[in-house]
């Protein structure tokens, strides 16, 4: 008796281990019952044009005490938004991203000041005025691009396209196995899949000029891209 259970669980682990990887594997429907499944992974990926920019412009202020370091950055931060709206810009598609006032300590006491730092985002839906409006707020003050991101206003389209090509891809792959084991593919047993990934555009870092200038900063835009992976599992169905 114990070494029929001995056997049984035997049996019961390596029924679990076929269902828990990729390839032929065994549902079991009972105890005197199994049905063969095939498993196979997907993925998917699609590109495509931004429709959106992100600028985060910042300012950064030093001085010997942080009342003097914030005043001259509000001072400056006050002159890029004025020039910024005077440029197009909605007062909307302007938010404070990051502020900060914390002491910088030197090599001496002469030497320790006090740094304001102030990073906004900038959004606009004009791609090719990105260039301009980032000359416009060097021009006004600004002395650091924290970064430039390209990315969908609506992701949803891009993302159901992706999955879409994730489970036709998963379907052939297990297509192929079920031909090449000697048989064909059943019903659609489960399917499952994680949370897309999304990848916005980040232009690289590059060497803005510090001031405006009557030619934009060239700056071109890239392709964002879904990627999305799926899990499934078919019934197998062999030739008689």
């Amino acid at each position: 008796m114990q070494n029929h259970m001995k056997a049984l669980s035997a049996a019961t682990f390596m029924s679990l281990l076929a269902l828990g990887c990729g390839g032929v594997g065994a549902q079991s429907g009972g105890l005197g019952a199994q049905v063969p499944t095939i498993h196979a992974m997907g993925a998917g990926r699609r590109e495509a044009m931004p429709d959106k920019a992100t600028i985060m412009l910042g300012v950064e202020t030093r001085a010997r005490n942080p009342a003097a370091a914030a005043a001259a950055n509000a001072d400056l931060m006050t002159a890029i938004r004025a020039a910024l709206t005077q440029a197009g810009v909605a007062d909307s598609s302007m938010s404070t991203a990051r502020y900060s006032v914390h002491l910088q300590m030197g090599r001496t006491t002469s030497d320790t000041q006090y740094v304001a730092s102030n990073m906004i985002t900038v959004e606009t839906w004009s791609l090719d005025e990105v260039g301009r409006l980032i000359d416009v707020g060097l021009g006004a003050g600004a002395n650091n691009i924290g970064s430039l991101q390209y990315d969908l206003t609506d992701r949803r389209t891009i993302a159901r396209e992706a999955l879409a090509d994730a489970v036709a891809d998963a379907r052939r792959q297990a297509e192929v196995m079920a031909e090449a084991a000697g048989g064909s593919l059943g019903d659609l047993v489960d399917l499952g899949t994680q949370p897309a990934q999304y990848q916005p555009f980040l232009a690289a870092e590059a060497s803005f000029r510090m001031a405006a200038s009557a030619a934009p900063t060239p700056i071109s835009a890239g392709t964002v891209a879904v990627s999305v992976s799926v899990a499934g599992r078919w019934r197998f169905v062999p030739n008689r």
